[in-house]
């Protein structure tokens, strides 16, 4: 075999490589071929064959894969060549038979090397230049690619060359996809499978969810097909963004039914408000993963006093927001915030923290990733806005240069700047270090060993730009993302969550960045204390608040229930109802009163307002001030 091997790499040199690629070079596009049959046929032939021998080439000796994928990526004409052949064939193949021919070498060449290329391109590049693509050609390449990606993974037997379009193919819609990620080029349903693909799946969930509700014992793989969970893992973004929600509390469902979480094993923890991050780490951390269990809280308020009460589950949802809401402040050390005030890990938490010295501030990392799992295992929203490069480490997602944008902007820009500086590098005196403020104290950190006696040059500034952004968005915060990470798996798994993009991720995490829908609201609203929907001070409210803007609806929704947003599937799924509460106050009173709420139990305690002007002011100073706030 290494005879062999050595007598093709002898074959196989650069020469051989420069020859088969020319011949790539030399190919007419679709459009500039004769419009006979006969030729346009030889000419695809042409171009499958070359790409097939490039191919196992690949295969053969995958070192060359670098100077091959190299050679063919920056050559916009070969490129742009490929894709025409690609869309020519994607337009005249019927999408379950494309990698059954021959022509399926010509998908697998383009798939590898535009994925390859794209590694390099940055955002500039790509949205503003449109370099090597139009936006509507991209859009074009997604629909036809999917059409034939998708297809095949419901095909029962696939051949080994359908596998492996199957596997570029899906590399490169991933790739396009994260891309779309930063900015939309195409809307969620351009990336959709077909409705009969679709509805396969939600038929095969509606199913596994009856069976459950037969038998709470069986396992996930029992429930759905092996065939959508690699769909899932795969290609998740083919199906809706509800289906997959539905999916997450599906298997949230079956994991928690593992659990035997009957009352006598639930825990109790009693919570001074005083020291509510503090005393959460010491009652909660050692619990681990049986975090997930029901939790009670009873609470001692600021006279050290125990708050009467038992936790039905609306004072632990106020315990998570009020822990979140102060163990993620930048304040208090752990998290920080970017310009736009989306949080990240601190790089510095290891000194900056309230416990320093005494904690190890890796196991508060840990615990506060606990804690956000066991919001989304319980389907608890959270108010925090996290920065979308963390969110994408919450993912398990690679970070990319273009990445730095949304923790540095003006970084980005200056090494963007740097990049693309066409001067003398000498002027710029840049060398391989970076610089920073550490709790006062100017330090810089060398890039590679004796970075601070290697100058940027055009011939490096490439590899510097990567460096630089690897250090700000990796190993500055690699422990302390690390050890979120742990934490947050240990209630939520991580292919339950990588079901979704980064901006899914924060729906899940802190509800859906829809408006308010006032008609969803009063359609899932329950009332109590004497009111009804017809009651007139009901009517009344309602009648206010429609005149709200988004903020003071956000700020009235936030004053109930402690989170500005709506649940990610409307207001049937919050949990208590929304519930709005005759107060005791007299009629004669009532005008003059504020309205209250318990967060706890997403009730608001609405005093029997009869005039609309009073109405609207006290609920207005109350929602948008706090005032009248009540914990019961």
């Amino acid at each position: 075999m290494r005879a062999v091997k050595q007598h093709v790499q002898a074959i196989c040199n650069k020469e051989y490589i420069s020859r088969l690629l020319d011949v790539l070079q030399r190919v007419p596009h679709p459009s500039a071929s004769t419009n006979t049959t006969d030729t346009s046929s030889s000419d695809l032939l042409m171009v499958s064959s070359t790409c097939g021998l490039l191919l196992q080439l690949l295969d053969f000796l995958p070192e060359a894969t670098g100077d091959v994928l190299n050679a063919l990526a920056f050559k916009p004409k070969v490129l742009g060549m490929l894709w025409e052949w690609s869309q020519h064939r994607l337009t005249t193949a019927k999408a379950s038979s494309v990698a059954m021919e021959d022509e399926s070498n010509l998908l697998t060449m383009f798939c590898l090397v535009y994925h390859h290329l794209l590694m390099t391109v940055d955002n500039t590049e790509f949205y503003e230049d449109q370099y090597p693509f139009t936006l509507q050609q991209i859009r074009s390449m997604v629909e036809r690619f999917k059409g034939a990606v998708y297809g095949l993974y419901w095909e029962p037997h696939i051949s080994e060359s359908s596998r492996r379009l199957r596997s570029t193919g899906t590399q490169l819609l991933n790739r396009l996809f994260e891309r779309n990620c930063y900015r939309e080029f195409a809307p969620p349903e351009a990336w959709l499978a077909s409705d009969r693909y679709v509805g396969q799946v939600v038929s095969e969930l509606d199913s596994a969810t009856a069976m459950r509700m037969q038998d709470p014992n069986q396992e996930l793989d029992d429930g759905l097909d092996k065939k959508y969970l690699t769909i899932l893992q795969s290609v998740p973004f083919s199906l809706p963004f509800d289906v997959r929600v539905r999916i997450l509390r599906y298997c949230i469902s079956l994991d928690r039914n593992k659990l035997m979480d009957i009352p006598q094993n639930w825990v109790r923890c009693t919570i001074k408000r005083s020291r509510v991050v503090e005393d959460s780490y010491l009652e909660l951390n050692s619990l681990g993963s049986d975090l997930k269990r029901t939790i009670q809280i009873s609470f001692i308020n600021q006279e050290g006093l125990q708050e009467a009460g038992i936790d039905g589950g609306g004072l632990f949802k106020e315990f998570v927001n009020t822990l979140s809401q102060q163990a993620f402040n930048p304040q208090y050390g752990l998290f920080c915030s970017t310009s736009e005030k989306l949080l990240f890990p601190n790089p510095q938490a290891e000194a900056a923290h309230g416990w320093a010295g005494t904690v190890d501030h890796l196991k508060l990392f840990e615990f506060l990733g606990r804690i956000v799992g066991k919001a989304i295992y319980d389907g608890i929203l959270i108010e925090l806005r996290m920065a979308p490069f963390f969110l994408r480490k919450m993912l398990g997602k690679e970070m990319f240069f273009d990445d730095l944008a949304s923790l540095d902007p003006d970084l980005y820009k200056n090494l963007l700047f740097t990049k693309n500086y066409k001067g003398d590098f000498e002027d710029l005196a840049l060398n391989f270090v970076v610089s920073e403020d550490i709790l006062g104290e100017h330090r810089q950190t060398e890039l590679v060993p004796g970075g601070t006696n290697i100058a940027v040059t055009a011939d490096n500034v490439l590899r510097y730009k990567n460096l630089v952004s690897d250090y700000w968005l990796n190993r500055r915060i690699q422990q302390q993302s690390q050890a979120f990470m742990r934490g947050l798996s240990d209630l939520v798994k991580p292919e339950w969550i990588r079901m979704f993009s980064p901006d899914e991720l924060q729906m899940i995490i802190s509800g859906s960045v829809q408006k308010i829908d006032l008609q969803d609201l009063r359609a899932n609203c329950v009332y109590g204390g004497g009111y009804s929907e017809e009651h007139e001070s009901v009517q009344l409210f309602w009648k206010v608040v429609e005149e709200f803007e988004q903020e003071d609806r956000e700020h009235l929704l936030m004053f109930v229930t402690s989170c500005s947003r709506p649940p990610l599937l409307g207001f049937k799924d919050l949990h208590p109802a929304f519930c709005i509460q005759k107060t005791s106050h007299s009629p004669e009173e009532a005008d003059s009163r504020l309205p209250t709420a318990s967060t706890c139990m997403n009730l608001l305690k609405l005093p029997s307002y009869s005039k609309p002007e009073d109405a609207k002011e006290r609920i207005l100073y109350a929602i948008r001030s706090g005032a009248g706030f009540e914990l019961s």
